[in-house]
């Protein structure tokens, strides 16, 4: 079996389970007129097109009688160098791991006809423009975050330097586990996660230098706020800060100034 494996990347949505699709190449597909040329397993889609999340891999299986290939790139520009099978035969396979966000076509160099498109996404819902209503609101951000239930709103309390999350809606799936991919700057120094109140040791972390994925575990389905605590919190004033700064060089040059005038007076 030729497989080409994209080596993975850190991201938020490595934390994500992993699946694994099939793509089948029906017998006769290498007829322009047959009726279809690929067969998702997934959903029946017989076009090519296949959505996934990243890491997620797809097995394109060969059904028909001669050799295919998956080469990525379109016929009219060609192969584009992310992944190629070379000639799959009979009763062959070929798996690729897609580890980065993006729509990847791919086509068949020997039948060029036969044309496909792999769209990668993050998996992750976004809740937007997260402290907008902190301070004086100079300083956002777009969290995102894996739940089986909606994630309506993020407050932010300075003095606990804290964020809290209101949940809402029923539950869609049996996973109560919370993914979320927070900021450094909007917290930072994670020490403790509640559930409706209540302090729970079901959360990890995984860090890199400007993120932290933070994963709590068996949430409640019935669960209504999450509180999570950090040593540092989005800063408050990020235009009165720019405004100190802005008068603290002043006066230092004010300052120099009049330090220069008075040697010079003194020499004279």
């Amino acid at each position: 079996m030729t497989s080409l494996i994209i080596l993975p990347l850190l991201s938020s949505s490595s934390v994500l389970a992993e699946s694994v699709y099939d793509i089948n190449i029906p017998s006769g597909s290498a007829d322009m007129s047959a009726p279809f040329h690929w067969s998702s397993e997934k959903d029946g889609d017989a076009s090519g097109f296949i959505e996934i999340i990243v890491n997620d891999t797809i097995f394109w299986k060969n059904g028909d009688t001669t050799s295919h290939t998956v080469t990525s790139g379109t016929p009219r520009l060609g192969p584009d160098g992310i992944f190629d099978s070379g000639k799959i035969g009979l009763g062959k396979s070929f798996v690729q791991k897609f580890t980065e966000i993006g729509e990847f076509p791919y086509y068949c160099t020997l039948h060029p006809w036969k044309t496909g498109l792999v769209s990668v996404s993050s998996g992750y819902s976004i809740l937007p423009n997260v402290g907008s209503d902190f301070g004086d609101g100079t300083n956002t951000f777009d969290l995102e975050y894996k739940f089986n239930r909606l994630v309506d709103h993020v407050s932010i309390d300075k003095n606990t330097k804290s964020i809290s999350l209101e949940l809402k809606g029923n539950t869609i799936n049996d996973d109560n586990t919370l993914t979320l991919f927070l900021p450094s700057a909007l917290i930072s120094g994670i020490s403790s996660v509640s559930i409706d109140g209540v302090m729970t040791e079901e959360f990890s972390q995984e860090f890199d230098s400007e993120t932290t994925v933070l994963i709590i575990n068996q949430i409640p389905s019935y669960a209504k706020l999450i509180t999570i605590n950090g040593t540092t919190i989005i800063p408050e004033f990020a235009g009165l800060a720019i405004v100190i700064l802005f008068l603290s060089i002043s006066i230092i040059v004010w300052v120099t100034r009049k330090q220069s005038i008075l040697r010079f007076d003194i020499q004279n």
